[in-house]
């Protein structure tokens, strides 16, 4: 726990050379020697001999566990440190670790020091050394939105030097006169942040003491190591004993950013999408807070709104910041960039709760945590998180930066302003800020941090997702937050599973992986160098992922070999939102051509065909051939595909690849199919013609029809009787825009639809994850619903005993072709289609139906021999 303080008169410390010290290597915490009793200093008038270090021994008890660590931060010190330490009892400011929620420390496992020695005489050590630990849970509060844990918090994390402090006697001498501030000190972070899972291992040590202006002063330095690696290392730690009234007449950072400007070796590149907007009140900052960008930044932001996880700030108990009253990326006294932002202070805000007792204020280290806020949300702002779906912010490592406080916020504070003072911008590929920030409290001069440095890194969700909970199946329509159904906690793979030559298994969870996940860890050490900044074709993401497993696969793996065949299986749950939402309660097609297809894409990548390019390749389906002849229910166990790579054709940096698919459910036909898939560089959709149609086609979407049916209303006729279209979740269609029921090129009738693109819609989140499209096989949904419309409206159920769907006509080929996608940025999804056919059979009266979807004004699918019948089926489930 640290408050930021200003010296007497604006005195300067100089650090002695001791607390300068080279990053020392990891050690094991030291066995304390702890009596059975209270913890007792040495005779008065005796010096005690030197002590030899003690020898690091893992495991060993601690000196104070967690509880012992509440309790010194609010009760009798001597309780635990021994009567030598009953005087300070009575005293109301003591040096103290904070208590919860900004206690981190778990257990102080050694302590290198002699008790009370800055009040024994003679020649007595008065440095030492003090070895913490800080276990970091799946719940810990602190834990950020990708499951890290905050650089500020880290840094507090390393509270223990109070602790030593007061063990060495700092309130034996300062008689409850004086409370301890934080000065400064220099910081490093080395490798990624700490996460769940992760035991903290401090070693902290006090170097030496000194006196200013009547002010005491301490020095220290630590390092904290995970698993022997080293995190952080704070090197010239000052703090000073401060009285009230030296508190209050603290002058403030001496600092004036026009005299410090910064020199040309940084780089100054623009931003990546310009911001309207200059100013966000609090209702903005707090929907990037919640992961919408969009509703903060407005127009340019619109594609963040598919992001499976978009980079955020911290949670809304750490938010540091209420608003940004100014965002200039040319502004500032150096022209390269300004951000002002503000936090009203309120006695009932949390962190003065427990830091400290009876001396409540700010951490330093909040200050310095809002500081990277206020860097974080410069670089959202400046539209370098557009295209980072699943990226997240951290400080540069092995880059020191230094913190100077020099004031405090205390219950009777209002308000805090935090500035950033651009230094340089680097766009990318690793998007980097380096700043000043001064944080200023009712207008002193409170916190600076030189050498600031925030940077966007690649990360996957699914690295926090899997252990936040066990795997969970979306059972309706009411969304589950993409977390959840990212868990895998306690997940066991009942079946046998493919596994790789080097022991890599391919079941649910890599299978997962290909989804949200880290590539190497869905395909193993190939997909190594996609472990970065490189992009790389995704299956699809629950709630639209329908692979459970990889069963068999024959093929080299990466050999991009004609003839390669996987077989996968989908294990169907009993209660799944596609059968909740489809009134007929049977698998729609939309779910069977992608139980169908993502196989396909699996071995795609399984043969390597992305790791072929230096680019990064975008994975489309472009033609298929379906025939189904079975349906799948509730009670269907398991569907087992068969796809097999039967051709490979390249052109420079596209690649062409066919598969033959067979789909069996518990081993009964189901469906076959042939498709085609595209490999294409970015560069291949920035001009796409789409299909081509005649121009009398092409009118067709505009002509006037005297109704338009509303669907998103769920008008009684289509929505709520039998048979029905589906829910709302399923539903791929806003209104009917057309409906002529001698029209078409066959005089049995024609419709057309429309669907208005929301960047938010599930569907987008799902497929897929840095690359949101529509699944075509929505599409194709979209074209049975307005078949299933043309049927209600045209009276076909009449007369049937519980009417129902059949989810296609079976034994009917359907042929498809696409070319276009929908994406985001498109703001219109439109349907036209003919009645070629309708009759009825054995089973019931069908219709088959032509059809093209259009984006905007781009026809992109052509979809034939699409069939859909209306059947006798069981008493509906409501």
């Amino acid at each position: 726990g640290r408050a930021a303080v200003s010296l007497p008169m604006g005195g300067v410390v100089s650090v002695p050379p001791s607390a300068a010290l080279p990053v020392r290597p990891p050690c094991a915490p030291p066995v304390p020697v702890r009596p059975r009793g209270p913890v007792s200093a040495p005779r008065p008038g005796t010096a005690p001999a030197p002590a030899p270090a003690p020898v690091p021994v893992p495991g060993a008890k601690p000196v104070f566990d967690r509880a012992q660590l509440e309790y010194l931060a609010s009760g009798e010190i001597s309780a635990l440190f021994g009567p030598r330490f009953a005087e300070q009892d009575r005293y109301a400011v003591q040096t103290r670790m904070p208590g919860p929620p900004m206690l981190f420390a778990d257990r102080v496992t050694a302590i290198d020091a002699v008790p009370a020695a800055l009040v024994l005489p003679g020649p007595v050590r008065t440095d030492g050394r003090i070895w913490t630990e800080t276990d970091i849970l799946t719940d810990s509060w602190y834990v950020d939105a990708t499951g890290r844990m905050p650089a500020g918090v880290l840094i507090e994390a390393g509270q223990a030097d109070l602790l030593l402090l007061s063990w060495l006697g700092a309130d034996l001498l300062n008689r409850g006169e004086r409370a301890y501030r934080l000065l400064g000190c220099e910081v490093t972070f080395h490798g990624g942040p700490p996460r769940p899972g992760d035991t903290l291992c401090f070693e902290i040590h006090v170097d030496g003491h000194a006196e200013a202006g009547g002010v005491r002063l301490a020095f220290f330095h630590y390092d904290c190591y995970v698993d022997g690696e080293l995190r952080l290392s704070v090197r010239e730690g000052q703090a000073g004993f401060f009285t009230p009234a030296e508190l209050a007449a603290g002058g403030g950072v001496r600092w004036d950013p026009a005299e410090h400007p910064p020199g040309d070796d940084l780089p100054f590149d623009p931003p990546a999408v310009r911001c309207e907007r200059t100013s966000f009140g609090t209702d903005r900052v707090r929907a990037l807070a919640q992961g919408s960008p969009a509703e903060c930044f407005g127009p340019g932001w619109e594609a963040t709104a598919a992001h499976v996880r978009t980079p955020l700030l911290d949670g809304e108990r750490l938010r540091l910041l209420d608003e940004v009253t100014v965002f200039d990326p040319v502004g500032g006294p150096w022209g390269r960039g300004y951000l002002r932002a503000e936090t009203a202070v309120s006695p009932d805000d949390w962190f003065f709760t427990g830091h400290f007792k009876n001396d409540p204020c700010m951490p330093g280290t909040l200050m310095l945590q809002g500081g990277l806020q206020a860097m974080a949300f410069y670089l959202t702002a400046s539209g370098h998180t557009v295209d980072r779906d699943g990226w997240r912010f951290e400080p540069v490592d092995a880059q020191p930066s230094r913190a100077k406080c020099r004031g405090q916020a205390t219950p009777e504070s209002r308000r805090i302003v935090y500035e950033v003072f651009v230094r340089g911008v680097s766009a990318g590929p690793v998007p980097t800020l380096h700043a000043d920030v001064l944080g200023s409290v009712d207008g002193r001069k409170a916190f600076l941090g030189r050498g600031m440095a925030l940077r966007l890194v690649p990360d996957w969700p699914l690295s926090q997702w899997r252990v936040s909970g066990p795997p969970v199946v979306q059972e309706d329509g009411t969304p589950v937050p993409l977390p959840r159904l990212g868990g895998l906690s306690g997940h066991r793979e009942e079946k046998a599973v493919a596994v790789a030559a080097d022991g890599f298994r391919f079941d649910y969870a890599s299978l997962l992986a290909c989804a949200w996940g880290r590539p190497s860890e869905a395909f193993g050490t190939m997909y190594e160098p996609f472990d970065g900044t490189r992009r790389v074709a995704r299956l699809p993401g629950p709630p639209y992922h329908f692979m459970s497993r990889i069963v068999s696969v024959d093929g080299v793996q990466g050999g991009m070999r004609e003839g390669s065949v996987v077989v996968a299986e989908y294990d169907v749950p009993e209660r799944a939102w596609y059968f909740e939402q489809n009134p007929s309660r049977c698998m729609p097609l939309a779910v069977l051509m992608e139980v169908a297809l993502q196989p396909c894409g699996w071995l795609a990548s399984y043969a390597g065909s992305a790791t072929t390019s230096e680019q990064d390749l975008l994975f489309r389906n472009l033609d298929g051939v379906k025939t189904v002849t079975g349906e799948v229910t509730a009670g269907t166990r398991t569907i087992r595909t068969r796809a097999e790579l039967t051709r490979v054709s390249r052109s420079g940096d596209m690649i062409i690849e066919s598969f033959r698919v067979v789909c069996t459910a518990d081993d009964a036909p189901l469906a076959e199919l042939t498709t085609v898939f595209g490999y294409f560089p970015r560069s291949a959709f920035d001009d796409q013609q789409g299909l081509p149609v005649p121009a009398e086609e092409r009118a067709r979407l505009d002509e006037p029809c005297d109704r338009v049916v509303d669907l998103t209303v769920r008008p009684a006729r289509y929505c709520a009787g039998e048979p029905r279209l589906p829910g709302r979740m399923l539903l791929m269609l806003d209104r009917v825009t057309g409906s002529w029921p001698e029209g078409g090129s066959a005089g049995l009738g024609r419709l057309r639809s429309e669907k208005d693109v929301r960047p938010e819609a599930w569907f987008f989140r799902a497929h897929f994850f840095q690359d949101p499209v529509q699944p075509g096989s929505l599409g194709v949904e979209a074209m049975c619903q307005l078949l299933q419309y043309h049927l209600i409206e045209g009276g076909a159920a009449d007369g049937i005993v519980h009417p129902r769907f059949d989810p296609v006509l079976p034994g009917r080929e359907t042929v498809w072709t696409y070319r276009g996608q929908i994406t985001p940025a498109n703001r219109l999804i439109r349907v036209d289609m003919d009645i070629v056919e309708s009759g009825t059979d054995a089973r019931g009266p069908y219709a088959v139906a032509d059809a093209t979807l259009w984006g905007d004004d781009m026809c992109i699918y052509r979809v034939r021999g699409l069939g859909m019948r209306v059947v006798s089926g069981p008493p509906p489930v409501r």
